[in-house]
C-alpha cells in the first residue's frame, strides 16, 4: 500500500515538474512581453498601457515572437535559466531603446535602425537616459528573474522532446511570419484598434501595436517592395510620355541646398508669445525670395526621410542600398560638379555609403573635414554655414558647375540652455513648466542665430560676379517631446484637418538668387509658392530655373500639379481639396506615382 501511494506521489510529482517545465516559459516570456509593452509608450500615460490588455490582439502578436523564440533556445539549451536570459535580454534592451528614442524625438526604433546603433548610442550620451521605475523594473526582472528559475526550474525536458519543440517553434515562426507578421493589411487594423493612441502618424501607428510586433513588421519595408498593382510595362509606358532634356547652355547657374536641421517659424505654428523680432530674418529672406510650405513625413526626427525624398523625387524615403537614381546623377551627367556635407558620423544612418549610391562625386563629414574645424560640436552653424557657402564658391571660381547639397545639424535637439552659443528671452511660455520654457527658449536661441548667420552668407554671396541660386529649407519641426507638450504651451492641432495638419509638418522652403543669377535667368526669384511633399522641391526649383530636368522629374511635375502633397501619414491635397482619404481618381493617380517612382528606383539600380 505504502509503496503504491509513493509510486503515485512520485508519478504526480513527475508529470507537475514536467508541467512546471514548460509551463515557465509561456508565463516568464510573457513577464517579459508585459514589460516590453510598458516601455512602448514611451511617454504616454499609464491610461496607453493598459489599452493594450482591452485589445488581446495586440497582446498576442507582441508575445508569441517572445515565447517562440524562449522555446526554440531551452529545446537547444535545456536550461531554463539560460533561455530565459537570452531572451528577455535582448528584448527588453531593444525595448529601452524605444523607450528612450519616442521621448527624445518621438520616433520608434524600427528594423531599418539597426543600421546606426553604434552612432545612435553615442548621439545618445547628449540625451539625460535616467532609469525611471519601467526601465528599473525591467532590469530586475531580468537580473533577478534568471538566478531564480536557476533555483525554481532545474529539471530539463528528454531531448526528443525538446527536439521537437524546437521544431515545432521553427514551424510556427515561419508560419507566422509569412502569414501575419508581414502582412500590412493586418498592421493597419492592429493599430486602427487600438482607440488609446491616436493614429494620424507613423510614430503613433507604431506605439499603438505595441513594440515586438511592429518592429518585426518593419523588418518587411526594409526593402523596397512593389506597390500594390505594380506592372513595369504600364510604368514603362507613362514615363515614355516625356524625355529628358539637358539644362540650357544659356541658363546655367551653380545650386547650393541647405536641409536645415528643425528649421522653422514657431508663430507660424501657432505658438502664442513668441518675443517681437525673433522670426524678423526669416520673413526678410522669405520676401525676397520664392517661398511656400514644404509638409514633411516626420516631426522631431527622421531627417533622412526628407533628404532622401527631396534628392529622388520620391513620395517616401526609398531603400538606398546600391547605386540608385537620384536628381544628383542627373546633375552628374550635366558635368556639375556633385557635392555635399554634414558636420556629424558618417556612419549616421549610413550616409558615408548612401552619399555614394546616390551620385555624389564629394561628400565631407566630421571624419574628413568638419571635425577639426567644430570640435565635434552640434552647434555648430557658426562654422558649418560659412564653410559650406566658401566650399560652394571656390568650387564655382575654379571653373566648375556645381551642385552642391547640404544636411545642418544645429537646430538638433535636446534644447538646453547649457548648449547653445547665446541667451535671450524669446519666449515667455504661460502657464507651460519651467522645462518646457528652457526647451523653447533654448531652440529659437539655436534658431536665431542660424537665421543671422544665414543671411550674413547670403549678403556675401549677393554681388559674387558667379550666378548661383539657394535652395533652404527644414527638414521636420522640432519635438518638444509629443504633441502633448506642444498643446501644453498653447498649441492645438486637428490632423485631419488642413490646417492642423500643415502647420504640425508643415516647415518653411525658400529659392533664393544672387544678382548674377537673376540678371542670367531674367527673373526676380520672388513669389509665393505652393504647398508641397518633399519629393517636389527640385521640381520648382527646375520650374524657377526654367530647367525641364529629366524625364522622370517632367513626370513628378506633371504629378505635382494635381497631388501637391501626398503624405505618408495620410493627408493629401488633390485637385485643390484636403483630403485624408483619396477619392478613387485622386487613388490612382497616387499608385501610378508609386509605380512610376518604384520602376524608376529599380531602373537606376539595374543599370549601374
Amino acid at each position: 500500500m505504502a509503496t503504491a501511494q509513493s509510486l503515485r506521489q512520485s508519478r504526480t510529482a513527475a508529470l507537475l515538474g514536467r508541467i512546471w517545465a514548460w509551463a515557465v516559459i509561456p508565463l516568464s516570456s510573457l513577464g517579459t512581453t508585459v514589460l516590453s509593452l510598458a516601455l512602448a509608450i514611451g511617454t504616454y500615460d499609464v491610461e496607453e498601457f493598459l489599452g493594450y490588455f482591452t485589445h488581446p490582439v495586440i497582446l498576442l502578436l507582441n508575445w508569441l515572437p517572445v515565447l517562440l523564440l524562449q522555446t526554440l533556445l531551452y529545446s537547444v539549451c535545456g536550461r531554463h535559466w539560460l533561455a530565459f536570459l537570452l531572451t528577455a535580454a535582448p528584448v527588453l534592451l531593444a525595448s529601452a531603446g524605444d523607450f528612450y528614442k519616442i521621448k527624445f524625438r518621438f520616433e520608434p526604433f524600427t528594423f531599418q535602425d539597426m543600421d546606426s546603433v553604434a552612432a545612435g548610442l553615442e548621439v545618445a550620451g547628449d540625451y539625460p537616459l535616467t532609469l525611471n521605475s519601467r526601465i528599473l523594473a525591467a532590469l530586475l526582472y531580468t537580473l533577478l528573474g534568471t538566478p531564480l528559475l536557476a533555483l525554481l526550474a532545474k529539471g530539463r525536458a528528454r531531448p526528443r522532446r525538446r527536439l521537437l519543440g524546437g521544431l515545432l517553434s521553427l514551424a510556427a515562426a515561419a508560419g507566422l511570419w509569412f502569414c501575419v507578421y508581414r502582412s500590412e493589411e493586418l498592421y493597419q487594423a492592429v493599430y486602427l484598434q487600438n482607440d488609446y493612441i491616436g493614429n494620424i502618424t507613423e510614430q503613433e501607428n507604431f506605439i499603438a501595436s505595441g513594440f515586438v510586433y511592429p518592429f518585426l513588421h518593419s523588418v518587411s519595408q526594409r526593402t523596397d517592395q512593389p506597390p500594390e498593382g505594380y506592372d513595369p510595362t504600364e510604368a514603362e509606358a507613362v514615363l515614355a510620355r516625356f524625355r529628358d532634356e539637358d539644362i540650357p547652355r544659356d541658363r546655367r547657374v551653380n545650386i547650393l541646398v541647405l536641409q536645415m536641421e528643425s528649421l522653422t517659424d514657431l508663430e507660424a505654428m501657432g505658438f502664442p508669445g513668441i518675443a517681437p523680432g525673433t522670426y524678423e530674418v526669416l520673413h526678410r529672406l522669405q520676401a525676397e525670395s520664392y517661398s511656400g510650405t514644404l509638409v514633411a513625413n516626420v516631426i522631431g526626427g527622421g531627417t533622412i526621410r526628407t533628404e532622401r525624398c527631396v534628392l529622388t523625387g520620391g513620395l517616401d524615403m526609398p531603400t538606398v542600398d546600391r547605386d540608385s537614381g537620384s536628381y544628383v546623377r542627373y546633375f552628374n551627367d550635366q558635368g556639375y560638379f556633385t557635392t555635399g556635407s554634414h558636420p556629424n558620423r558618417q556612419d549616421f544612418y549610413n550616409r558615408v555609403n548612401v552619399a555614394r549610391y546616390l551620385g555624389f562625386t564629394e561628400y565631407l563629414f566630421l571624419e574628413d573635414h568638419y571635425g577639426e574645424l567644430t570640435g565635434g560640436k552640434w552647434n555648430c552653424d557658426a562654422v558649418f554655414l560659412p564653410e559650406v557657402f566658401r566650399l560652394f564658391r571656390q568650387h564655382a571660381a575654379a571653373g566648375e558647375q556645381v551642385f552642391s547639397f547640404n544636411v545642418s545639424l544645429q537646430g538638433h535637439g535636446p534644447y538646453r540652455r547649457d548648449d547653445v552659443n547665446r541667451g535671450g528671452s524669446y519666449w515667455q511660455g504661460e502657464g507651460a513648466s519651467p522645462e518646457m520654457q528652457e526647451q523653447v527658449n533654448a531652440y529659437l536661441s539655436l534658431m536665431a542665430e542660424t537665421q543671422d548667420l544665414l543671411w550674413e552668407q547670403l549678403e556675401s554671396l549677393r554681388t559674387d560676379p558667379i550666378p548661383a541660386v539657394v535652395l533652404i529649407y527644414g527638414d521636420h519641426n522640432p519635438s518638444f517631446g509629443s504633441m502633448s507638450e506642444y498643446e501644453n504651451c498653447g498649441v492645438s492641432f486637428a490632423l485631419d484637418r488642413e490646417d492642423g495638419f500643415i502647420r504640425y509638418y508643415g516647415t518653411p522652403y525658400m529659392i533664393w538668387a544672387n544678382d548674377a543669377a537673376k540678371e542670367l535667368l531674367g527673373s526676380s526669384f520672388t513669389g509665393e509658392g505652393p504647398t508641397v511633399s518633399p519629393g517636389y522641391l527640385m521640381n520648382l526649383l527646375f520650374d524657377r530655373l526654367g530647367w525641364p530636368g529629366s524625364a522622370y522629374l517632367q513626370y513628378v511635375g506633371s504629378t505635382m500639379e494635381r497631388l501637391p502633397l501626398a503624405s505618408t501619414n495620410g493627408a493629401y491635397l488633390f485637385d485643390g481639396g484636403f483630403f485624408n482619404s483619396l477619392p478613387p481618381e485622386g487613388e490612382a493617380l497616387l499608385q501610378e506615382f508609386r509605380s512610376v517612382q518604384y520602376y524608376q528606383h529599380k531602373l537606376s539600380a539595374e543599370a549601374r
